[in-house]
């Protein structure tokens, strides 16, 4: 029976080929990654004639994932139930798409952390290894995986700015490198592009190109922090103001959540909102678990 192999290489790396000199020609190796996880051991993977083929996706979030399940379903579609079929991975989400294959008849399918290793859906009396901590490459061109607007590179570069300005940059210089970074934002490669403009026009690139990943880290991070805290707000206002009266100014009172920075700057300007004050004193009242942290009383 052939067997087709689908490797997440961004989940199991190297140690997840370790066995494939045990493969026969009737196997089959498709390795999933991204650039940013490049570096397979070509003597592990160029062994007896082994058919394998090198699939490159693009860098964003689950990219890889989507591309991987998707060629599966390609091959199922191909060559049917009289194949065998394995994830190669640790991640247990692939498990939920093995189940659904199964369901509609395909048993041959199954998930290993290693070619040829134990099926990591049966349970084994070895804890599981870790699941590898993404790059920062990883990191940044997930976090930096969505379009720019005009209002999203001013915010871009201003934290670019203060960074480059906190490490001891000049400003003439700062406004340069800056200028590299806001220009590739929305690149598909954007570090790939960052790198070759400073590379080409900056004497002092390597360090500025650390420097520059440095910053970009801290963006994404503060960038996710914010994209939580409104995700919990909208949820929160989802669950506690259904009547129409709060509705009809769901987004303005969101944003005053998100925006003030104090409890009094909250009310003050709910107060505008409401010339009720018993309307303003319940949502003060109802949305205190969400602004505990804030100062004032």
């Amino acid at each position: 029976m052939e067997t087709f192999y689908l490797v997440d290489f961004e989940n199991v790396h190297n140690e997840g080929l370790e066995n494939i000199d045990s493969l026969t020609q009737t196997d089959h190796v498709h390795i999933f990654s991204t650039e940013n996880a490049l570096n397979i051991r070509m003597d592990l993977v160029l062994s007896k004639g082994i058919d394998i083929e090198g699939h490159i996706v693009p860098v964003r979030k689950q990219s890889l994932d989507m591309h991987l399940v998707s060629y599966l379903g390609y091959l199922l579609g191909i060559h049917g139930k009289g194949c065998s079929y394995v994830i190669v991975s640790k991640d247990t989400d692939y498990d939920n798409i093995i189940k659904f294959w199964k369901e509609k008849g395909y048993s041959n399918i199954s998930r290993k952390q290693k070619i040829s290793g134990t099926l990591t859906n049966q349970k084994t009396a070895h804890p599981v290894a870790a699941t590898t901590i993404p790059s920062a490459n990883s990191r940044i061109s997930e976090g930096m995986a969505y379009d720019f607007s005009g209002e999203d590179r001013s915010e871009l570069n201003l934290f670019m700015q203060r960074g480059l300005a906190a490490k001891g940059y000049l400003k003439n210089d700062v406004n340069k490198i800056c200028k590299f970074v806001v220009a590739h934002c929305n690149d598909e490669r954007i570090l790939s592009g960052i790198h070759n403009d400073l590379k080409n026009e900056r004497d002092n690139y390597l360090k500025e190109y650390e420097d520059v990943k440095t910053i970009l880290e801290k963006f994404v991070k503060s960038k996710s922090k914010i994209a939580k805290r409104e995700s919990q707000v909208r949820t929160f206002f989802g669950q506690h103001f259904k009547k129409k009266i709060y509705t009809d100014n769901k987004e303005k009172i969101i944003q005053i959540i998100l925006n003030s920075k104090t409890k009094q700057q909250i009310n003050n300007n709910l107060m505008k909102l409401y010339a009720d004050g018993s309307v303003v004193k319940h949502i003060y009242q109802t949305i205190q678990p969400l602004i505990n942290d804030l100062p004032g009383k």
